[in-house]
């Protein structure tokens, strides 16, 4: 500082706190008498203007004078250092004061100039130095240009106060009113300027590693970002959906959704429409409902600009069907305004060419002169399991494959526990091709026929000592509970659990479509031989052995809806005992025409019949002897 400044600095000072008079002042400075003087009347001057609203006159007058001015002095025009703006001309240190007020204003206002130009927040003079600020965008013609030069003075002050916490509060603080200022200019042509100029601030601010968020938030609203820009375009959702299919029944769906333009977060809903042929296994989200049309709805929250979120949908082909199977995904967007691409909904179309996951189980009975035991092989003849279960006859599989009932002969009792409990109903769990945890759901001797309803809520079996009339008992899976209980023999479920089939003589022998308790519905077949029945999965025919009809023990297929009965079986031996395999394509039955009893599996058409299991022995009791299978 020049030695005038430093005396006026001293000067006004001590004005401020009372220890001087303004003639006091002059006193000690006689030299610079006469400059004081008229300078400490202008600070009084710029003073009390901080506080005062100018007139209209005084206004008028004021903005006469300072053109007057600049013109006067346009020789001494320059810009600011480094800025790129255009500001209207600013003097020099020289003073000349017969301008008056207009030059006083000037002199405040110049960048560099004395006095309180230079001051800093703290100092005696930076009161001084806003007021004169604020006088001159009063007396302006164009405010914009004022304020602007203000924001970069505050810049100045931020730059020099750095380390002095209290000095930066305060400049931060006027910095923001400027800022507040600058926010209510709303031309195009105002904003652009304003945008221009607060980028090269906020560069300077970063330099001396300053946040203004205020500054921040000015210059998004006036100077959109790229990821702003990229937010007022049409906001798209890209939508992927692809299938995999590894030859079998099993299919996987992975979905990726994308957000690709909003900085907002979106949210979606993924849906997944399981075609009727076709059930659900899993996914890889936890937020999935599977409502009751076989629709997967997945949640997809918060969904984060250029983030992909991955759902993978496993799903399999509904037993016993084989074709095409066509999964539709969909994108519901909670905005409507979003774009999916490239479509809201995908079809994925895939092929199953065989009916039936694996090869069937079948349980058959190895029937000796004295013992009944199980066993376990596929319907290829690949033995699973030659000794599932010892003094076990009957066999009948739960529908989901888990769980074996039969009934215990004669010298199960023989077992460990629990089997000590006898002869009855049993039922083990099938895991691993091996019977475990054994209970007994039903205590009675006599049992044969076994069946478990396809709904597996209930079990139908035949009972009674030879020479007595036989009964059907419908009993409950679960607990052994009897149910219903009618005269019959070799019970066989419909596809619904609604009705049976029985064999009976009742009224006329021959087979016999009854509810559940045994009211007669109707009749089916006629022949007193006709036995063994079996129902189709899809309830369109029903299979039995008969061996009056033709004078041999054969299988004969009856078509439901017509009646028509046609013979599967002409051959020389016996043929019996027929099961329909699971998708009802194939019959499973005993048979001794090859020379011993085997178990062979026969499709509909009578040809191409296979073995399943040869050599299972012979029994006097075909109702204990029948295969069951899954």
């Amino acid at each position: 500082m020049s030695k005038l400044e430093n005396i006026l600095d001293n000067c006004l000072n001590q004005l401020i706190t009372g220890q001087s008079t303004l003639e006091e002042c002059l006193a000690r400075y006689p030299e610079y008498a006469p400059e004081l003087r008229r300078l400490l009347m202008a600070a009084q001057t710029l003073e009390q203007g901080q506080s005062a609203e100018p007139t209209p006159i005084f206004k008028a007058k004021a903005r006469a004078q300072l053109v007057a001015h600049m013109k006067a002095g346009s020789k001494n025009r320059r810009r600011s250092a480094g800025w790129r703006f255009f500001w209207p001309p600013l003097f020099g240190r020289t003073l000349n004061m017969a301008f008056g007020v207009a030059a006083v204003l000037i002199l405040f206002l110049s960048t560099g100039t004395v006095l309180a130009q230079s001051a800093l927040p703290g100092d005696a003079l930076y009161d001084w130095k806003l007021a004169s600020e604020q006088v001159l965008r009063t007396v302006h013609p164009n405010p914009l240009t004022v304020d602007l030069m203000v924001a970069e003075r505050r810049i100045n002050d931020l730059a020099q106060v750095t380390g002095n916490d209290e000095a930066v509060a305060v400049a931060l603080n006027d910095y923001q009113q400027t800022l507040s200022n600058l926010s209510h200019y709303d031309t195009p042509e105002s904003r652009e300027i304003i945008s221009l100029a607060l980028n090269q601030q906020k560069a300077e601010l970063d330099h001396v590693q300053l946040d203004v968020p205020e500054l921040d938030k000015l210059l998004t609203e006036f100077n959109p970002t790229a990821e702003d820009a990229v937010a007022s375009k049409p906001v798209e959702v890209q939508f992927d959906y692809q299938g995999v299919n590894d030859g079998g029944r099993i299919f996987t769906y992975q979905t990726t959704i994308t957000n690709t333009t909003s900085s907002e977060p979106i949210s979606a809903t993924f849906v997944s429409a399981l075609s009727s042929n076709e059930e659900y296994v899993s996914v890889s989200e936890g937020n999935c409902i599977l409502n009751e049309k076989n629709e997967l709805a997945c949640d997809v929250d918060d969904l984060a600009l250029n983030a992909a979120r991955t759902i993978t949908v496993t799903t399999r082909a509904v037993s016993c069907y084989a074709g095409s199977v066509t999964n539709t995904a969909t994108l519901v967007v909670d905005d409507k305004a979003i774009e999916v691409n490239p479509n809201d909904h995908i079809n994925v179309t895939n092929q199953v060419d065989t009916l039936f996951p694996y090869p069937a189980r079948v349980v058959y009975v190895q029937s000796g002169s004295q013992t009944s035991d199980l066993g376990l092989v596929t319907s290829t003849a690949s033995s699973l399991n030659a000794e599932l279960h010892r003094w076990a006859a009957a066999p009948a599989w739960s529908p989901d494959g888990k769980r074996l009932a039969f009934f215990g002969v004669q010298g199960i009792s023989q077992l460990e526990e629990p089997y000590n409990q006898g002869n009855g109903v049993w039922i083990v769990d099938i895991i691993n091709n091996t019977q475990q945890n054994p209970r007994q759901l039903l205590a009675m001797d006599h049992v044969k026929n076994l069946t478990w309803s396809p709904d597996g809520s209930k079990i139908a079996l035949e009972v009674g000592p030879p020479g007595i009339t036989h009964e059907v008992v419908v009993i409950d899976a679960q607990d052994g509970r009897q149910l219903y209980r009618f005269s019959g023999e070799q019970p066989a479920w419909s596809p619904d659990s609604q009705q049976l089939v029985i064999k009976s003589c009742s009224d006329a022998c021959g087979l016999w479509l009854v509810k559940l308790d045994g009211t007669i519905i109707r009749q089916l077949t006629t022949d007193s031989s006709d036995s063994y029945p079996t129902w189709s999965p899809t309830g369109e025919y029903m299979a039995f052995s008969s061996r009056d009809r033709d004078q041999d023990w054969e299988i004969y297929l009856l078509h439901l809806e017509d009646g028509q009965i046609t013979r599967l079986t002409q051959r020389a031996g016996t043929d019996t005992t027929p099961v329909f395999g699971p998708c009802g394509q194939e019959l499973y039955l005993r048979t001794d025409h090859y020379g011993s009893w085997w178990i062979t599996a026969l499709p509909l058409s009578g040809r191409d019949e296979y073995k399943v299991q040869e050599g299972v022995g012979s029994t006097e009791d075909w109702g204990l002897a029948r295969p069951a299978v899954y």
